[in-house]
């Protein structure tokens, strides 16, 4: 299985001792944002005035990417929020299922309600992760690619894979490596934004009934 941008942000979501990952909506968003920006990276996919355009580059090669290229090639043009909104938990699914049936994922249960769970087979490839987000943070940034800057943005946008007190120690930082990440970045921290306040607006309602 290719070592693609979703896959490697997947691992980064995981917990940092190699277990599962723990803010599933965090992450459904996190590899979504990054199955899109890999198509942007590899030349399947370009900004066109605020919206995804497919081109006609080949196809990847990577499953999950070619699904995700011919579902927008299905629904094109869109914005790049409703790209990240739309499917947002397939996209997590499909990739689980992907790596469990390559051998890089173990299926479990969590000790509480018995849900189905996933934990990497290698802990090594959650600390590799790290060790891709610690270089993104700390080395020149002519060191860093544009594949690496884009994981460490995302995880900053997205809540997974960085904490927040973590993104906010990383801000300049942060600010240079979404300039080489490509158009999502953004669009992400709209979504997570949109997410947060309606979830405080569902709360406030309740609350003062």
């Amino acid at each position: 299985m290719s070592d693609s941008l979703p896959v490697r942000a997947y691992f980064l979501a995981c917990a940092p001792d190699g277990g599962p990952i723990s803010r599933r909506s965090h992450a459904a968003l996190l590899v979504r944002a990054a199955a899109i920006t890999d198509l942007v990276l590899r030349g399947n996919l370009r900004d066109q005035h605020g919206h995804a355009e497919p081109t006609s580059a080949a196809p990847t090669g990577d499953l999950l990417l070619d699904n995700l290229l011919a579902e927008l090639r299905a629904h094109s043009p869109a914005s790049w929020r409703a790209l990240l909104r739309r499917g947002k938990n397939d996209a997590l699914q499909s990739l689980e299922t992907q790596l469990s049936a390559a051998g890089l994922l173990e299926e479990g249960s969590s000790s509480i309600l018995r849900r189905k769970v996933f934990r990497p087979s290698d802990p090594a490839r959650v600390r590799d992760a790290h060790a891709e987000l610690d270089h993104a943070l700390t080395a020149p940034l002519s060191d860093v690619d544009a594949s690496t800057a884009a994981l460490a943005a995302h995880a900053a946008a997205s809540g997974a894979g960085m904490s927040r007190s973590e993104a906010r120690r990383h801000a300049d930082r942060l600010k240079e490596l979404e300039s080489l990440a490509g158009p999502v970045v953004p669009a992400l921290r709209k979504a997570v934004a949109g997410r947060r306040a309606a979830r405080i607006a569902a709360f406030s309602g309740g609350s003062g009934g």
